[in-house]
């Protein structure tokens, strides 16, 4: 009887330790589609010690066929002088850096250490570095998010370094924001995406019925954007083509994400969700506190366990009068795409910030003149072939090492037809 008695206890214990650890408030992120396209949850997949994985060139990229060192690399010292000014903010990089890779056509984030303890926290991004709305749709009585995101987003860009995120638009224009005299259009973020392929570059995909979806798909698209920047005041559009409004939109569809954040920026919800934040290391003391005059937990066991489980009950309280939100995350969206990677994207309450934690799958071999490396990508979530081809401009397993070195945008929009018309018949 008595050993039943002290299981009992233990077990009281673990749950009133369980209960402060899910407190946290950890909200896991989903990488954003277009509107019309639900979301999954992303597939976490277990954390494995060894952390250089044995596959090679498996990230799915947006490749820039342009191999000048210079051109790929074009906003990256901005970006980082922008972003170490905001360390005093709580921005951290650890073991992760912007490179290229297959032969300097691809720009993405290389993993620096030998070490797997340097995997967890790679990127810690606060809040105040995060460009975000509300997430809504058009047919919830309120402008949708991808609109209001995308209109943020090219306003920021448009205040040069005056800007408070200049780092993160330098990054996407590759300095061109910068360029307050120039009126070159800025680089699209995702350039072999359907809608930049010619009438000839979709010929292929007409021949397989999937296809000829996909394309019916694009089509859609374009004509949802028309209409969602002819629905801008006029004061929006005063500085803002329909083509920079598309060049924002395919920026804000290729790298937003979305998640449950509990109404962070206040509102329904806001309050709760900081005062479940502040309620978390009290209970924890408290627990601690009576846990240590009185092992068995007799007396205390019921306010106790009230107290132990208040942050549970105020954020999920917050989360459900809070609403979802779409963030743009600087550097996190740097990482490449591999279906397959144990990524972790979290938003940690307790410092108010977004972090990045990698697992041994995210890191893919590469092998080049510059040597032996491991290119840092994340997952997605479960994407088909018709979402990525039309927001992306990549697909799943498709590298463009498979093309001539020197090819051009037409060869490389062939061998995603001819693999996409392959693959959905």
């Amino acid at each position: 009887m008595a050993a039943h008695s002290s299981t009992y206890h233990h077990l009281r214990s673990c749950l009133l330790i369980g209960l402060v650890a899910s407190a946290s408030g950890f909200a896991s992120v989903q990488r954003s589609l277009h509107a019309s396209s639900p979301l999954k949850t992303p597939i976490l997949l277990p954390y494995a010690a060894n952390y250089i994985g044995t596959a090679t060139s498996l990230c799915s990229t947006q490749t820039d066929v342009d191999t000048s060192t210079n051109d790929q690399l074009g906003g990256v010292a901005t970006f980082e002088e922008w972003f170490t000014s905001n360390s005093s903010i709580g921005a951290k990089v650890n073991s992760v850096k912007h490179a290229l890779f297959h032969t300097n056509s691809l720009r993405g984030l290389e993993f620096t250490s030998k070490s797997s303890s340097d995997l967890n926290r790679v990127a810690v991004v606060p809040r105040k570095m995060v460009l975000s709305v509300p997430y809504s749709e058009d047919d919830e009585g309120f402008r949708a998010w991808d609109t209001n995101l995308s209109v943020r987003l090219w306003e920021e860009c448009n205040k040069g370094k005056s800007s408070a995120y200049y780092g993160y638009c330098a990054l996407l224009t590759k300095d061109t924001n910068l360029q307050t005299s120039s009126s070159q259009p800025y680089p699209s973020t995702a350039p072999d995406s359907l809608r930049h392929w010619t009438p000839a570059q979709k010929a292929p995909l007409e021949s397989s019925e999937k296809g000829k979806k996909l394309l019916n798909a694009e089509k859609k698209q374009q004509q949802q954007w028309r209409k969602k920047f002819d629905s801008l005041s006029a004061n929006e559009t005063q500085n803002m083509t329909y083509e920079q409004f598309q060049w924002a939109m395919e920026a804000v569809h290729s790298r937003a994400f979305r998640g449950d954040f509990g109404a962070l920026d206040g509102g329904d919800g806001g309050p709760l969700r900081k005062l479940a934040s502040l309620l978390l290391p009290l209970s924890a003391l408290a627990f601690g506190a009576v846990y240590a005059t009185d092992p068995s937990m007799n007396d205390y066991y019921l306010p106790v366990a009230l107290v132990a489980a208040s942050p549970v009950i105020l954020t999920m309280v917050a989360d459900q009068k809070g609403s979802k939100e779409a963030v743009m995350l600087p550097l996190i969206d740097s990482a490449n795409h591999l279906q397959e990677a144990d990524s972790v994207i979290e938003y940690d309450p307790t410092v108010d910030s977004f972090v990045l934690s990698l697992g041994r799958k995210c890191l893919v071999k590469e092998v080049d003149e510059a040597g032996e490396r491991a290119q840092v990508c994340i997952s997605y979530g479960i994407r088909g072939d018709s979402e990525l081809l039309l927001n992306y401009g990549f697909l799943r397993g498709v590298t463009m090492e498979e093309v001539k070195e020197d090819a051009d945008r037409n060869e490389i929009r062939k061998r995603l037809a001819e693999v996409y018309v392959s693959r959905n018949p």
